[in-house]
């Protein structure tokens, strides 16, 4: 089966004059999924002629507004108009972001709680299985895990078909998915702003990858600079893109 993803958003921490924050909808037949909702993740969506009410899961990497501040704005949209049979499961990367998550969804006056969302919490391992895809994390050290496990990276299965998203790293990229490195992906969404790019290349050079993809582009990366950073990955063995907000690619 063939799966569409499409980068959103693909800035870092803040939007800029070409990018908005992070998030990553793949779309599988008539549903789909999101990878981190950074704002304005429901209005690129609508922008994009990307139905909400087929969103099965939401899965963010950590609780930086810049992943995960779109948030309410999806659930407003998932419960405005649902269709029948409609459900969505959100995993939030830490315990303690559920509480302050639905005190926001009651302040702005939604409907909370619904049966339409289920609030979940992520763990290392396989997360999420349904008829199409299945969801396993493993921990990165973007954020510190003193309060427990607090960011991850996500691998998605498609049928025989795998997809990796790194989310945020480290500035060593030494957290770079070790299901990246030992196993066959079709697919990596990779992060572009926490590290200096020959950190990542090395890792990057001896990785079984099918195709790479840029997102969450830091400042020097973007307009011209984007030409640089095309020039350290040149030698890669494999094919890879520095995605744009609105790009799509399919596997």
């Amino acid at each position: 089966m063939t799966a569409r993803i499409t980068t959103l958003g693909t800035s870092h921490g803040s939007h800029t004059y070409c990018r908005f924050n992070t998030a990553t909808l793949v779309e599988v037949g008539d549903v789909s999924y999101l990878i981190d909702a950074g704002s304005p993740a429901s209005a690129l969506m609508l922008r994009g002629e990307k139905r909400i009410q087929p969103l099965r899961g939401v899965f963010l990497t950590h609780m930086h507004e810049d992943h995960a501040g779109g948030l309410p704005g999806v659930i407003k949209a998932l419960l405005k108009a649902p269709d029948p049979g409609q459900h969505t499961d959100v995993f939030l990367p830490e315990v303690e972001a559920r509480a302050g998550l639905e005190a926001w969804l009651v302040a702005i006056r939604l409907r909370w709680p619904s049966p339409l969302v289920t609030l979940r919490t992520v763990r290392d391992g396989p997360i999420y299985e349904d008829d199409l895809i299945s969801l396993e994390a493993t921990r990165t050290k973007h954020l510190s895990d003193r309060y427990g496990p607090a960011s991850f990276s996500y691998r998605m299965t498609i049928g025989d078909k795998r997809i990796v998203f790194t989310g945020d790293l480290s500035s060593d990229f030494s957290d770079f998915p070790a299901f990246a490195k030992s196993e066959p992906c079709d697919l990596c969404v990779c992060e572009m702003t926490h590290f200096p790019p020959e950190a990542a290349l090395p890792t990057l050079m001896d990785s079984p990858i099918g195709r790479l993809v840029f997102n969450h582009i830091h400042d020097p990366w973007h307009g011209p600079g984007e030409a640089r950073l095309r020039a350290f990955f040149d030698e890669l063995p494999y094919e890879f893109h520095i995605a744009h907000d609105g790009d799509e690619f399919e596997v």
